[in-house]
């Protein structure tokens, strides 16, 4: 699936810098804050080689961004699992004591018993 993954993404960016390269020569407009010059809009010139460029920039950076968002929070639950298995780990060792401890008492017991049955 990883692979997968690999060769969509370089085609994309195959995919991108073609259709950048066709546009070299292409200049497009941004007008900012109006409709026209005389109400104070500013007007941007951009090659679209540009605009196509820092698009892909930021989608680029979107994806990095989303992907460690959701890193740190896989992370976070990993980590929550390995105290919840250590817990049980710990539990689970406490319990074997416990029962080692019951085990010795009734041995103990047992030969307290028999001593006891032996001297009457």
């Amino acid at each position: 699936m990883r692979i997968t993954f690999n060769i969509v993404s370089i085609l994309v960016m195959v995919t991108v810098i073609f259709l950048a390269s066709l546009n070299t020569q292409t200049m497009i407009d941004f007008t900012v804050f109006g409709a026209t010059k005389n109400a104070g809009a500013t007007i941007y010139h951009a090659n679209l080689v540009q605009v196509i460029l820092m698009a892909f920039i930021a989608g680029i950076l979107a994806g990095i961004f989303w992907a460690a968002a959701f890193y740190s929070q896989i992370q976070a639950k990993l980590k929550e699992y390995q105290r919840k298995l250590e817990k049980i780990s710990v539990q689970s060792g406490e319990d074997t004591s416990k029962v080692s401890v019951l085990e010795e008492k009734i041995k103990v017991l047992e030969k307290a018993l028999q001593s006891a049955l032996g001297n009457e």
